[in-house]
């Protein structure tokens, strides 16, 4: 994990990934992904798209309350 980054996803509770994942949401949003669907190529993650990701598949990989 690149320190830049912040804490490792890991090592984050529930409630600092749910807020994570929250104002990560725009960088992911804003992604142009047609060029995934038309060209079969992934496009380059900013920072905070990639961020948006790793959060989103740890809280998959988790179990939750909810």
């Amino acid at each position: 994990m690149v320190a830049s980054m912040g804490k490792p996803v890991q090592r984050m509770t529930l409630p600092e990934l749910r807020n994570e994942l929250e104002r990560t949401r725009p960088a992911w949003e804003a992604m142009d992904l047609d060029g995934v669907l038309a060209f079969d190529q992934l496009p380059v993650l900013d920072e905070d798209a990639h961020r948006h990701q790793l959060v989103a598949n740890e809280l998959l990989r988790r179990p939750s309350n909810r």
